[in-house]
């Protein structure tokens, strides 16, 4: 089964004040020189899988300028088509002059929540900054994670946002304790309920790393077969813990039961410093290159190509849940990559029914193996066929 934009329009989004295109099956190609608006395109049509900006946590810097002063209204909206049904996608920024900002999301204009709308439609972005999964900190790792389980598994964002929740309390609580107004046996109740929250997402992630891991390596051997690639969970549930979720696949309730005995360890130390030092919140998952870090030892061409492969396999693991080839978005993919490479990544992603790729170069994109694409040109936030 397969799902693809039919159109999309931004209303005064970044620098896009009035865009609209419709968008073809297979490839849709969009040039232009840097700054002009590619990539805040394609975060505007990715905002409409996972609801939020892939590069920015406010989202006043998605709000074009003019609007900032005088307040006004953006939209994000994208008709979407599965077998014979449309999805209508829409979300909207309204914002006042005294700089409040309220946002809501639509489904065949019906209002829904954030956890609703994700997942609705389906997409995998790739663009340059991600070989920050490589060498970035944690933070950009857990993210990948969460994007990726929020569009196979409707209640993925559900449980995150309760176990932020719960986070919140505990480490309120740890503060009161610290700080003498409050009693340290409170804090049995928030490690059951903590314990709870987070075992599902223990589970979940160590689930979905075991997969990605042999699916990423197939991706990279076909770039570059000396490249061996490994993924290793590292997740923060107490000392000496790691390899259990290494060897075995523990069961929620045993997840559950681990963290609970591994939360009442860090009570002293978690109450000195007012904060919950282990959960998911601290979770990682290390990249083994040729059986060492990637971090150290990947250039940062193989980076790129392990980014990509990581980025592949979750576009694999999002068809193989939701039986959708999801849409693929590549910004500015074939740069700072070789002919040779770029005709093995275009191999790799001609079995996708809508591509969408954008470039600095249009010299790079060649069109004998990327045939009957449509070309777009944008300029200064304006989008013209080309």
């Amino acid at each position: 089964m397969k799902i693809k934009i039919k159109t999309l329009s931004l209303s005064n989004y970044r620098n896009h004040k009035n865009s609209s295109i419709d968008l073809q099956d297979g490839f849709n190609i969009f040039s232009g020189l840097n700054g002009q608006g590619k990539s805040n395109l394609f975060e505007g049509i990715y905002l409409l899988s996972i609801a939020k900006s892939s590069r920015v946590s406010n989202d006043k810097f998605l709000i074009n300028n003019s609007l900032l002063d005088t307040g006004g209204h953006t939209q994000v909206l994208g008709i979407a088509e599965e077998k014979n049904r449309n999805i209508k996608a829409q979300i909207d920024y309204d914002i006042s002059k005294n700089s409040d900002l309220v946002k809501t999301f639509r489904i065949n204009g019906v209002l829904v929540s954030n956890q609703e709308f994700v997942g609705n439609i389906n997409s995998v972005f790739f663009d340059t900054d991600d070989i920050s999964i490589i060498s970035g900190p944690p933070l950009i790792r857990r993210k990948y994670l969460n994007i990726l389980l929020s569009q196979i598994n409707n209640d993925h964002v559900k449980n995150l946002q309760r176990y932020q929740k719960v986070l919140y309390q505990r480490n309120s609580l740890l503060k009161n304790i610290k700080d003498g107004k409050s009693n340290e046996k409170e804090i049995e109740f928030w490690d059951n309920r903590l314990s709870e929250e987070a075992a599902n997402i223990f589970f979940e992630r160590n689930k979905i790393i075991k997969t990605i891991k042999n699916s990423s390596n197939d991706f990279a051997k076909n770039f570059n077969e000396k490249i061996d690639l490994n993924i290793r969970y590292l997740p923060k549930i107490g000392k000496n813990i790691e390899n259990k979720f290494l060897e075995e696949e523990p069961s929620i309730d045993e997840i559950k039961l681990i963290f609970y005995e591994s939360l009442k360890k860090t009570h002293s130390r978690d109450i000195d410093q007012r904060i919950t030092t282990i959960g998911p919140h601290r979770d990682d998952f290390e990249i083994i290159f040729n059986n060492a870090p990637a971090s150290i030892t990947a250039s940062r061409g193989q980076s790129r190509i392990i980014s990509l492969s990581l980025k592949l396999s979750e576009a694999k693991e999002i068809r193989n849940i939701t039986n959708r080839k999801p849409i693929l978005i590549l910004d500015d993919i074939f740069s700072e990559l070789d002919e040779k490479m770029r005709e093995k990544v275009v191999t790799e992603i001609l079995d996708f029914d809508q591509i969408l790729l954008s470039t600095a170069d249009i010299s790079l994109i060649d069109k004998k193996n990327i045939k009957d694409g449509k070309y777009f040109k944008i300029n200064d936030g304006k989008i013209e066929p080309n």
